[in-house]
């Protein structure tokens, strides 16, 4: 059994167009497809919107909240109501753990629900036989975003690097070589195994996902399959890319409206952060340091863009 697990946030619509979409790329796939749907919404209009769409088989209390398994097409669904808002990690941890107990998934696909396939069927069985190879863990395809970029697959960049020359440097970053960007993007892709692949598709065994304890839930978002990356290659297991399987990621809005630049940037570094912290062992200091220069760079670029304003007033 494939299960493919959806975290959603208010995004109701989205989860229901990407679950038709991926049951149509998958019609002609052996493997045996299933779905579970996590609500993080909180508020009850996101999940009735998700329940309505389909028609019930069953209703039980899981966890303290409602399961719901559904029909589909013929699929298996289960969707359930998260208590709370507990971020990325945590909501797809449980839909990991409704999938083992309710459906017996052997492989789980995390994926966002802003994907499109771009081939005529979605080759799960390509990813699938991947995962036999000696120590593979992760499977990833080749994403790409709107803008025709390749958004796959990604290597270990050094803290300072990742986070601080680049800002440091600000407004003159662009002069910085390539190799001393924050950029971690491994644009030739030569051979297996890669460090990374983005987290949001991407196909693990779900016995290993569990072996190694999942997603780490102190990170509320971004960062996720940076950390489970780590953890698997401290387990001996390894990443592999598929380019032979191509989506696009049509990227959602909803971080973009909950979240300002600001406010995203540093979430996504206080993730990171802790990743480096507990994962990569740098100091507290130096996160301290390279966080002020972050903050220093958000203020920086505030004053370059009410310049450029004024200029174009005049």
């Amino acid at each position: 059994m494939l299960t493919f697990i959806f975290v959603d946030y208010k995004s109701g619509e989205a989860t229901l167009n990407c679950i038709a979409h991926y049951i149509k790329k998958c019609k002609k796939s052996p493997a045996e497809i299933s779905f579970v749907v996590v609500d993080n919404s909180v508020d009850d209009g996101n999940f009735v919107k998700l329940s309505s769409a389909y028609s019930t088989i069953s209703i039980t209390e899981y966890d303290g909240s409602v399961l719901e398994e559904k029909n589909v097409d013929g699929y298996r669904l289960l969707l359930w109501k998260n208590t709370s808002n507990a971020g990325y990690g945590k909501g797809n941890n449980a839909g990991a753990k409704i999938a083992g107990e309710f459906l017996g998934s052997d492989y789980l696909i995390f994926t966002n629900n802003d994907l499109l396939v771009l081939d005529d069927t979605l080759s799960v069985d390509t990813l699938i036989t991947e995962t036999e190879k000696p120590n593979v863990a992760i499977v990833g395809p080749s994403i790409v975003g709107k803008d025709g970029r390749p958004q796959n697959p990604y290597f270990e960049k050094n803290f300072f690097l990742r986070w601080g020359l680049d800002n440091l440097c600000y407004p003159l970053a662009r002069f910085l070589p390539k190799k001393l960007t924050s950029g971690d993007l491994q644009e030739n892709f030569v051979q297996n195994p890669v460090f990374r692949v983005m987290g949001a598709f991407f196909l693990i065994p779900r016995r290993i996902f569990e072996e190694v304890g999942c997603f780490d839930p102190n990170t509320f978002l971004f960062a996720e399959e940076l950390i489970l990356s780590r953890k698997l290659h401290d387990r001996g297991y390894v990443t592999h890319y598929v380019p032979a399987v191509h989506l696009l990621h049509n990227h959602s809005e909803i971080i973009n409206k909950n979240y300002d630049f600001s406010k995203r940037l540093m979430l996504r570094f206080e993730s990171e952060s802790y990743y480096y912290k507990n994962y990569a062992g740098v100091s507290s200091v130096q996160i301290f340091v390279v966080r002020m220069i972050l903050k220093s760079y958000i203020f920086r670029k505030k004053i370059c863009k009410k310049i450029k304003s004024l200029f174009k007033k005049v």
